[in-house]
């Protein structure tokens, strides 16, 4: 079971600006760029939202509001660095950290039981620790992933701590409105509204497929955060940014004959590192840049995927649908997202192949690795002989290994 933390210090960026400048602290004060017609409030604090101020809302609307109100301009260098000493008292405690805006933060604890003892524990000490050394007010969630963490902070808001036990993610989710769900789409939020739903457990109850027949895709993501499902892993910003590949061609072209092999070949270094980081990928984002340096993109979902037949086929996917020009292709740049941590691999000689209708393989050498599909176990098999391709590309090198397919025909 992973124990998650979720860091959220209240008014993160006001509550800042009055450690700078204590004559702000009682005030009701709001963070907007300063000269734009239409300009909206980027940040504020609680005095201000208890005036009615809401993050958004047009500078003009918030003053007439809360007429006391005071503006200041926006301090990215003051922010990141309160973030920065707030990330130096984290790092004591948790081997991984991802931050998620200006001093907000996901800490994973797992496996940290021995060396600090229970995550709720952790938590209050991190919090009086901040408290004393910067002076912030710190709210922390406790749970068994991103999600449920993140929400609990909402809920317990302004400071105190919030842990919610492995397996109870659902019901504690159930009373609670939609606003409660972090990053809900907004315009899922008012289909949502459309349909009266107002509870997080009103939506949790709706099946799998009358939820896609609304949304699609998005119907079965939805369920799962109404539910409190969550496998995205914790991951810190050099690891977020290590999913991305791109090469710039030597001669400009739009011949699929040398674009294809390219996208496999991007696609395999992806795959790569996605296996021995452990992760699988829901989304994969194309980006073409043309002779004219004119850019194109799209973005195709993906089936929790790590193999390189699935990313190639999806790279395949998504260029066709972005490549809409005739104009020869200068840059292609892969990129995957939406990381989850990846199930459990079985090996690749469990049991023998028995139907030889058609087979996908691949050569080592001289030696043929068929993988046999047609047969119940073919995505365990699949996915195990990835693995052992990865064993031998890992000592022998990428050119040690050719993949193509192969066709038997019975006469």
């Amino acid at each position: 079971m992973r124990s998650i933390l979720f860091v959220d210090p209240p008014a993160f960026c006001t509550t800042v600006e009055g450690l700078v400048a204590p004559a702000l602290r009682t005030r009701p004060v709001a963070v907007a760029p300063p000269g734009a017609d239409r300009a909206t409030i980027l940040a504020l604090s609680a005095e201000a939202r208890a005036a009615g101020v809401e993050r958004g809302m047009p500078v003009r609307q918030a003053m007439k509001r809360c007429p006391d109100l005071v503006l200041l301009p926006p301090n990215p260098r003051l922010y990141a660095r309160a973030s920065r000493a707030l990330h130096e008292v984290l790092r004591i405690y948790a081997p991984v950290i991802e931050p998620h805006g200006y001093g907000h933060a996901f800490l994973d604890l797992t496996g940290t039981g021995r060396l600090f003892g229970p995550a709720v524990d952790v938590a209050a000490r991190v919090q009086r620790e901040v408290r004393e050394r910067l002076r912030l007010p710190l709210s922390v969630g406790v749970a068994a992933n991103k999600l449920v963490s993140q929400a609990a902070t909402t809920v317990v808001k302004p400071e105190p701590l919030l842990e919610v036990p492995g397996g109870a993610e659902a019901s504690f989710l159930a009373p609670h409105p939609l606003d409660v769900l972090p990053e809900l789409h907004p315009k899922v939020r008012r289909r949502l509204d459309d349909y009266q739903l107002d509870l997080i457990g009103e939506v949790a109850a709706i099946t799998e497929s009358a939820l896609c027949a609304v949304f699609g895709g998005a119907g079965r993501a939805l369920r799962a955060q109404a539910r409190g499902i969550d496998p995205r892993p914790v991951l810190p910003p050099e690891r977020q940014a290590e999913f991305h590949v791109a090469h710039a061609l030597a001669t400009d072209t739009n011949d699929l004959g040398v674009l294809h092999p390219l996208l496999r070949v991007l696609g395999e270094r992806l795959g790569r590192r996605l296996r021995r980081s452990g992760l699988v990928a829901r989304r994969l984002r194309l980006s073409l840049t043309y002779a004219d340096h004119a850019a194109a993109a799209r973005a195709v979902a993906l089936h929790a995927a790590a193999l390189d037949a699935e990313l190639w086929d999806a790279a395949r996917r998504a260029f066709t649908q972005a490549n809409a020009r005739r104009l020869a292709v200068r840059a292609v740049a892969l990129t995957l997202d939406r990381l989850e941590e990846a199930e459990g691999q079985l090996e690749l000689w469990g049991e023998e192949a028995s139907h030889p209708e058609r087979s996908e393989g691949a050569h080592v050498g001289s030696c043929p690795l068929h993988f046999v599909q047609g047969d119940s176990s073919a995505p365990t098999r699949s996915r195990a002989l990835q693995h052992a391709l990865d064993r031998i590309t890992t000592r022998y090198g990428a050119r040690a290994v050719t993949s193509g397919t192969t066709r038997i025909i019975t006469r």
